[in-house]
């Protein structure tokens, strides 16, 4: 878990009200993903996290 500390964007994927955070996927998985996005059934989000 120490990787995650240094992540310094916080990368999801919103269906609906449904939020799936990209963390640990495998390529075909992200593949759909951005399908999914360039088709408009999600959003794909990129976010700076706040530092503490």
């Amino acid at each position: 878990m120490s990787g995650l500390k240094r992540l310094k964007h916080l990368d999801y994927a919103v269906y609906g009200n449904l939020i799936v955070p990209l963390l640990m996927f495998d390529a075909c998985v992200m593949i759909e993903l951005y399908d999914d996005s360039d088709a408009g059934r999600c959003r794909i989000i990129c976010r700076p996290r706040k530092r503490k």
